[in-house]
This record gives C-alpha cells, structure tokens and sequence, in this order.
C-alpha cells in the first residue's frame, strides 16, 4: 500500500484505517506504543466522528504538522510528518476554546526585542500554544531566532549555538519594574531547571492594571531594578536559557496581577495591530 499523503490523514482516520496510520508511523513511535495499543486507543478516540483538516505550519526545517479537528470541534488531533511522509507524532487532546479570547488588553504592546525572532509558540489554541490550556499563561509567546531556518549552529550542546541566545530583550511599553530575579544559572540545552520556572525575569506594571512578565533571561544579564521606570524600547536585559527552558528562548506574556501565580494571562493588543501566531517570523519595534 502505497503512503497516504498529509492531507489524506484525516480521511483515513475518519474511516477507521487505523493498522494503515500506524504502518506509517516512525520506529520510534512504533517502540513507544504496539499496534493494539494504538488501533484500541484511536478507535475510542475517534468514535464514529469525522476529522476534518484546520490548521497546518512547520516549526522546523522538514517537520510539518496538522491539525485535525471532528465537525463538533470537541477533539483534536496532532500529527506530525517528516519529509518522507513518515508520521513522527500523533497526539489525540480535547479542543478547548474559552471565553476570554475575546477580550484584549487595553493598553498596546510592542514585541520585547528589536531584531527577527520566530514565534515557536503562539496563539489562541492549544496547537499553536502549549501555554493555552492555563489560565495564568494562556495567551504567553515563547519567541527564538533563526537563521537559514535553523535555530542554532555548531554545538547544539551549547546555549552560545543558539541564535537566540544573548540577544537583546526591550520592554515591550514603558512601564514601571516592580520584580527582578536574577542569579539563577542558565542550563545545558536539553536540561531545564524545573524548580525555577521562570528562571530569571522581570515584571514591569503598567496603566490600568497590567502587567508583563519577561522570563527565561539570561543570568546577570538584567540592567534594571526594582522601581525603575523604563520606555518602551528601552534595553533590559539579555535572552537565556534560565528555569524551565529546554534552549535558550524568550517567554513573554501580559497578565491582570503583579503575582504570576494569582494572575490571569490577558490576550496581547499588539501596537501594530498583528497578532502573531505560532509558525511567524516577526520583527520587534526600532528605538528611536
């Protein structure tokens, strides 16, 4: 039997063509999970429904993945090919939306740095952003840098590899800093720190009760402290590889406390009027 494309997956899912999928699935796949395991598990998932395809992207060079979604959009499913057609991933979740998509910030948000960064996470579903499913980080952006579609060159054991790694971070509207953390070491690619989440960040306070966090920078990299003012624009520290970052990335959301923990995430009103999105090479605002 011949391979069935990307686009087919859908329609043989629907069809219950489940030994097919897993036929196409890679080794590794095949190691974590038997053919009985996975034909019983998609059979319960699919249960009479039909997948139709919804979105699609690539996050890096010869990965594309899909998004299935059934006509009730209550199920959702992930795939992942690589350039062979040979199915990496599939993963099978509930579909979430919830009501505060709808609502924006009030104040305008410039991106938190000034060169081209990738958007690796990003946007209003759980495809497109891990962070949705939680309340106090649902609509967070974890942004990285690429260059020639890579995200780092050389040694990828080593965070200096990594194009993101050292650039500059800005403060994406003036504002006042409330909380610095500084001091936690940056990790190995590969190895995240689990006990510091947010490794090291900072929390500016703005009008109208928001506030943006900026976490994951680099150590002793940050060159402001509490109750500085700054602009927006205005340098603040470095990107890292600090608390829970597996490489070096920047992590960047807008939230209704001053205390991450207690706080809402507020979906971003970007100044430019864009909402960037998972899959999106975006340019931050030039300091004047």
């Amino acid at each position: 039997m011949s391979n069935l494309s990307p686009e087919a997956f859908g329609g043989h899912f629907s069809e219950g063509n489940f030994e097919a999928i897993y036929s196409q699935t890679a080794a590794t796949f095949q190691n974590q999970m038997d053919l009985d395991t996975f034909v019983a598990a998609a059979n319960d998932f699919q249960d009479g429904r039909q997948f139709t395809l919804n979105l699609q992207n690539s996050l890096e060079a010869g990965i594309h993945r899909y998004q299935w979604l059934d006509e009730a959009k209550e199920r959702m499913i992930t795939v992942a090919f690589d350039e062979d057609e040979t199915i990496i991933g599939i993963q099978f979740d509930v579909y979430e939306k919830y009501e505060t998509d709808r609502e924006l910030s009030i104040n305008a948000y410039h991106l938190p740095f000034e060169a081209e960064w990738f958007v690796l996470w990003g946007g209003n579903d759980l495809f497109l952003n891990y962070h949705y499913p939680y309340a106090h980080q649902r609509y967070a952006y974890d942004f990285i840098r690429k260059k020639d579609g890579q995200s780092h060159s050389d040694d990828e054991g080593k965070n200096e590899a990594y194009h993101a790694f050292g650039s500059a971070v800005t403060a994406p509207r003036s504002g006042t800093v409330i909380h610095v953390t500084d001091g936690v070491a940056d990790n190995l690619p590969g190895r995240p720190d689990m006990s510091k989440p947010e490794g090291n960040y900072i929390i500016l306070s703005h009008e109208y009760d928001e506030y943006t966090m900026l976490a994951h920078l680099r150590k002793h990299s940050i060159t402001v402290k509490e109750g500085d003012h700054v602009e927006v624009g205005e340098p603040l520290a470095q990107c890292g590889n600090s608390g829970a970052s597996d490489t070096p990335h920047l992590h960047f959301h807008v939230m209704d406390h001053a205390d991450p923990d207690r706080a809402n995430a507020i979906r971003i009103q970007f100044a430019d009027g864009q909402e960037p999105r998972q899959g999106d090479t975006v340019k931050g605002r030039v300091r004047r």
